[in-house]
């Protein structure tokens, strides 16, 4: 069954902001390739944390809005896991 989902992540602020931006897209050609369709991104920029996650203050936020299945949702989890340049991320069933 396909759900809309909203998914915020937080890049490493250490990698630049064209290459978190790039981080984004490998999430778009996830699920596109997965039949998910993304139905927009909002872009926040680079902004500091609440905390220090593994003695970084800051990082780029972005929030990706998109419908799925199931399994293109584990997918995506395991890359968010994986991915050392991800530092933190969430994902809401909208």
């Amino acid at each position: 069954m396909i759900r809309t989902y909203e998914s915020m992540i937080i890049v490493s602020s250490a990698i630049g902001e064209e290459t978190a931006k790039k981080e984004n897209e490998k999430i778009h050609s996830l699920l596109k390739e997965n039949g998910g369709e993304v139905i927009k991104t909002d872009d926040w920029g680079k902004r500091d944390l609440a905390y220090e996650i593994n003695k970084m203050k800051d990082g780029f936020y972005f929030i990706n809005y998109f419908k799925a299945d199931a399994e293109t949702i584990k997918k995506l989890e395991k890359l968010y896991r994986i991915n050392e340049n991800i530092i933190r991320f969430n994902m809401v069933v909208s």
